[in-house]
């Protein structure tokens, strides 16, 4: 049994186990992906134990180049419909790299194609997906489907057609494309003569594809045919969701339109939920903080908030914690705008302002369904704030995200909203302020030597002993010399001194020094300590505000 090997491994313990296996009884589907999904395992952790499980090697993918007499057999939508890689092919064999190594069907059609036995080697979905876009690519598909969609528009499109028609198949492409880079989303915008698209990528904006402006009704009608938006309506914004199956899992993807000089403009969102949910383990926590936001997370009333700007993966961390408090024992309810992924055994909520059904009024109704833990998408008005305090001190655990730069900038903006300065010290265990770093490409880092005046703007002194990183850049990176994020945090507790503080109505000045000499780490500090620890660059660290 995959549970038991996994146990066996230390990558899981039984009590988890249990829960997994009670969730997958409620809606059924394979324990590894629920497992996943819970956040209970990592995808290296599941492959180990399902090629030890299936008696085949495991391997961890990195500059590996699959042969092109392999590829040649294996046609890249079987490879992806299948979720293999082929990697080499001798007289006697062929070679394929693949996430599930019990997919019997999947080697049986691969051995067919190849005309010779299979032999297997097991890898994490993300790593077989990897070797599949480093081997095909997308070899001029976009390109070509752009003519082709040029040509189709000189023509009359019969109905029957239309599933098949170039702008269909160029959607489908540009949104793997996107997905397939790492993006967070993708930009469809128009200008006088063209279409740029560009990606958000590692939180920062990069240069895709220029399309031809021809094309431009087209691509926004398709994807308002998609995500089930009025079609006729270009004066107005709408936003709206797509499910898409896309490299062998399930995407969602939020699509919000804004009309435009030139035409509406197109944003969509990438929702997946392995990124959205992650174990706490995997936030980016230091050792410290992780402790503090357990203690945080055991109480059983209160407000808890997050705090920081827009993209500083504040809905990241709700969404994990919630994830690490469900249990059959917790009644956990949400209401958000809009819901950002499902989550397993919460029960979740979108807010409608038009048909009134705002955040103040769903609280209300949330507190007669008898909630443990409720999550309120964000405070934005002083009704909201009062409803979500009142609740705190019922018994409920809140919690919910407001937008500060820093934790001891929370309490006087809930002041401003009228919380009375004595309720609000009972009722607010802890504040949360955050924003995300990107990380050093492991592929292509190097040690790196700063002048001392750029150390100086972060409080850095010059050190011999002190040794610095930053990414070279290369193509597993995109040359940017980074890869991925991680989180920088400052977490306020509200201790007897910060009680005392929030009754006198203190300003975030003052709060924000007590919690530094009671032994708070700064967003500032916790960032400086991942440079040191060579997760990031100085420049990144001067790149992120804090203040």
């Amino acid at each position: 049994m995959i549970g038991e090997t996994l146990m066996a491994q230390g990558a899981l313990t039984h009590a988890r186990l249990d829960k997994a296996l009670a969730e997958q009884s409620a809606r059924g589907g394979l324990l590894g992906q629920v497992l996943l999904d819970m956040n209970f395992i990592t995808e290296e952790a599941l492959a180990r134990a399902l090629a030890k499980e299936a008696g085949v090697p495991f391997l961890a993918v990195d500059s590996m180049v699959a042969d092109p007499d392999a590829l040649a057999l294996v046609p890249e939508g079987v490879a992806r419909r299948h979720l293999i890689a082929p990697v080499s092919v001798t007289g006697s064999a062929m070679r394929i790299l693949q996430a599930n190594p019990f997919d019997v069907v999947a080697i049986d059609e691969i051995q067919r194609l190849a005309h010779r036995p299979i032999e297997v080697q097991c890898a994490t979905r993300s790593d077989v997906l990897r070797l599949i876009e480093r081997s095909y690519g997308d070899r001029g598909e976009i390109d070509s489907l752009v003519h082709a969609a040029l040509r189709a528009l000189e023509q009359p499109l019969d109905a029957a057609a239309v599933a098949e028609s170039p702008i269909v198949k160029l959607i489908e492409v540009l949104l793997n494309d996107a997905i397939t880079r790492s993006a967070t989303d993708l930009h469809i915008e128009p200008e006088d003569r063209l279409i740029r698209l560009r990606h958000r990528i590692d939180g920062v904006l990069t240069a895709g594809k220029i399309l031809p402006k021809e094309l431009h009704l087209a691509l926004v009608s398709r994807l308002k045919v998609m995500a089930g938006l009025d079609i006729a309506e270009q004066r107005l914004p709408q936003d709206g969701r797509i499910t898409q199956t896309v490299n062998g899992r399930r995407v969602a993807l939020r699509v919000a339109t804004f009309p435009t000089t030139f035409g509406e403009k197109i944003a969509v969102r990438v929702l997946e939920n392995e990124k959205v949910v992650r174990g706490l383990e995997e936030l980016g926590f230091s050792k410290k903080n992780y402790g503090i936001f357990k203690d945080l997370l055991s109480k059983s009333r209160g407000i808890i908030l997050v705090t920081g700007p827009t993209g500083a993966g504040k809905t990241t961390t709700l969404y994990s914690a919630l994830a690490y408090l469900a249990t059959r024992e917790k009644n956990i309810l949400t209401v958000e705008d809009p819901v950002e992924c499902q989550l397993p055994s919460i029960r979740q909520t979108q807010i409608k302002p038009k048909a009134g059904f705002t955040f103040a009024s769903a609280i209300r109704s949330l507190l007669r369904q008898d909630p443990d833990v409720i999550m309120i998408g964000e405070i934005r008005d002083p009704e909201t704030a009062q409803l979500g305090l009142r609740a705190a001190l019922s018994g409920v655990l809140i919690f919910s995200t407001l937008h500060t730069q820093d934790s001891a900038g929370a309490i006087p903006r809930l002041m401003d909203m009228g919380l009375e300065p004595y309720l609000l010290a009972s009722g607010i265990v802890g504040v949360i302020a955050q924003r995300l770093l990107r990380v050093i490409c492991q592929d292509c880092k190097e040690v790196v030597t700063y002048q001392p005046e750029l150390l100086a703007k972060v409080g850095l002194a010059p050190d011999p002993g002190l040794v610095l990183y930053r990414g070279r850049g290369c193509d597993r990176c995109g040359e940017t010399g980074y890869r991925g994020r991680t989180a920088v945090f400052e977490i306020l507790v509200v201790d007897p001194s910060i009680n005392v503080l929030i009754r006198e109505r203190a300003d975030s000045r003052l709060i924000k020094k007590a919690a530094t000499n009671a032994g708070m780490q700064t967003l500032l500090d916790d960032a400086l300590s991942k440079a040191v620890f060579g997760e990031t660059t100085i420049e990144e660290v001067l790149r992120v505000g804090y203040e």
